[in-house]
């Protein structure tokens, strides 16, 4: 009688074993297929034994699959650790766009501002709109949050606001500016 080879392991199985080699105990880790977002996802939990020493090994062993941590500081720290990984994608991307438009020369920064609403209102008008008009001040984070009639037409407000996005990008991306995005629902409310 033939015995039959071991089934190859599954994508869990891979996916769990690599986050292994990184150091955290497999007691702590779930690893499923959502439908919901159509990926899969690593919850890390705290009987993993999570260390930020571990977020780059941990980012690498997720190949672009969705990571979860049930500790909020950790998440917090991983989100912080990932955005700073992308921080020279962005500000190339958003250099890219602005020179594109003849407006990266000029490009207003934080430090010459007395306030952070000095500083968005020198990022919309040298992107050509209306001081005022998008980014608002609250509390500690500058707000953006086009008027509810722009948003009524989604194509028309991408082509009117895509250079302050790419103005956004590249501010917070150097650490110039805490921004926060108002979506459709607080629009709708507001009808």
């Amino acid at each position: 009688m033939e015995i039959l080879p071991e089934p190859p392991p599954s994508y869990e199985q891979i996916i769990t074993q690599k986050l292994v080699e990184c150091g955290l105990s497999s007691r702590g880790l779930k690893v499923s297929y959502e439908d919901d977002f159509q990926s899969y996802e690593i919850v890390i939990g705290p009987s993993a034994n999570a260390m930020a020493e571990m977020f780059s090994c941990t980012r690498d062993a997720a190949a672009g699959e969705i990571v979860s941590f049930d500790d909020q500081e950790l998440m917090s720290g991983y989100h912080a650790f990932l955005a700073e990984g992308y921080r020279p994608q962005m500000i190339a991307s958003a250099e890219s766009e602005l020179a594109k438009r003849g407006l990266l020369k000029g490009f207003p920064r934080r430090v010459d501002f007395a306030s952070d609403a000095l500083f968005a209102e020198a990022l919309e008008e040298h992107c050509g709109l209306v001081k005022g008009e998008v980014i608002q001040p609250f509390g500690d984070k500058l707000v953006v949050q086009p008027p509810p009639e722009a948003l009524r037409d989604f194509k028309a407000t991408m082509e009117r606001y895509s250079c302050l996005y790419s103005a956004i990008q590249l501010a917070s991306a150097r650490g110039e500016g805490k921004f926060g995005f108002v979506g459709n629902q607080a629009s709708a409310l507001s009808d």
